[in-house]
């Protein structure tokens, strides 16, 4: 599934993070090196590897705006191109061969997304409308890392009818564990649905692969109270949660969690993300437990219930159709 999913964007990094001296990284199972060329620079992305002795690019160092390996000092700037190579005689010219391999990298939501394909995917676009709107907040919580492949951590996020077993006292459904009819609605970018339970108006959006957003609003401050919108909720309170899962290999997954918020603004932050660590917990445990540790393609596979696993199921859809050419897609 790896190779599949290399159009698509992923958020490696926090962009903050990101400085000039060169740090590995892995994503999709390949080395990939984070540097800046000037402290102003935006990033760069690069494999890795230097194209001389194979010697990895992050053990070197920034120097003239270029990154330098470590084995034979060959300097490449921020295109990939090779400026230097020490053991050449001036005025001899490089070969023409010599180039790292750069990535698509992009800042965005406070993240470095990289795409390591020529010809990327439209990039992820569900938070930008509320990214700079003045009547959000949006807070970064933390990063999670889970011994779990990426898609049974999406599969997970978008899940709602394991809350009132896992999550109690947390986030269960207003009205009880029994799932009423709701639609899910398959796009090019993802897919979509939305649930009532009486409290609140659980709207989903997953950006395909792995980034889920559960948008919240509250429809009754009587219903109920969930500990991301807190004890004085009022009508049209909306608390969007985004989990942003980075496959870094098959079973291993890095979780970004933002929380963003129309209310309550002037109250502290971890009022609206304190519980986070625990209902991560709660759910690491049983996810780095599922087996297969792959989503199962095929249907047939896992039993499905028509309703709990509506999303689920046009999910699997989705995963199975991964790489197949345009054509043979529904």
């Amino acid at each position: 599934m790896l190779e599949a999913l290399r159009p698509y964007w992923h958020p490696l990094a926090r962009t903050n993070a990101i400085g000039m001296a060169p740090e590995r990284h892995v994503l999709l199972g390949e080395a990939l090196v984070t540097w800046r060329p000037a402290p102003d620079a935006a990033p760069v992305v690069m494999k890795d590897l230097c194209i001389h002795r194979g010697a990895p690019l992050s053990g070197g160092a920034v120097e003239q705006e270029t990154i330098r390996c470590p084995y034979h000092g060959w300097r490449y700037d921020s295109d990939g191109a090779c400026v230097h190579i020490p053991s050449l005689p001036e005025g001899a010219s490089t070969p023409s061969k010599a180039r790292a391999v750069r990535y698509h990298a992009r800042d965005a939501y406070g993240f470095l997304w990289v795409s390591l394909s020529e010809e990327p995917s439209a990039f992820p676009d569900f938070l930008s409308t509320v990214w700079d709107d003045p009547a959000y907040r949006s807070v970064y919580v933390a990063r999670y890392d889970w011994n779990a492949a990426a898609a049974r951590v999406a599969e997970n996020a978008m899940d709602f009818s394991h809350f009132n077993f896992v999550h109690q006292g947390y986030t269960e459904l207003a009205d009880g564990p029994v799932i009423k009819p709701h639609e899910v609605s398959r796009d090019a970018r993802g897919l979509s649905y939305a649930y009532d339970d009486g409290h609140l108006l659980r709207e989903y959006v997953l950006e395909f692969p792995f980034l889920v957003h559960d948008r919240k609003q509250v429809t009754n401050p009587a219903g109920g109270v969930t500990w991301s919108d807190g004890d004085a909720a009022r009508t049209g309170d909306i608390t969007l949660l985004s989990f942003l899962a980075c496959p870094v290999a098959e079973t291993t997954t890095q979780i970004h969690v933002l929380v963003t918020r129309n209310h309550a603004l002037d109250r502290d932050d971890s009022d609206f993300t304190s519980g986070f660590d625990v209902v991560m917990e709660q759910d690491r445990v049983i996810v780095e437990a599922q087996r297969p540790e792959q989503v199962p393609e095929d249907l047939k596979e896992e039993l499905h219930l028509r309703l709990p696993d509506a999303a689920s199921i046009t999910y699997r859809r989705m995963l199975s159709e991964l790489g197949l050419p345009a054509e043979l897609l529904p």
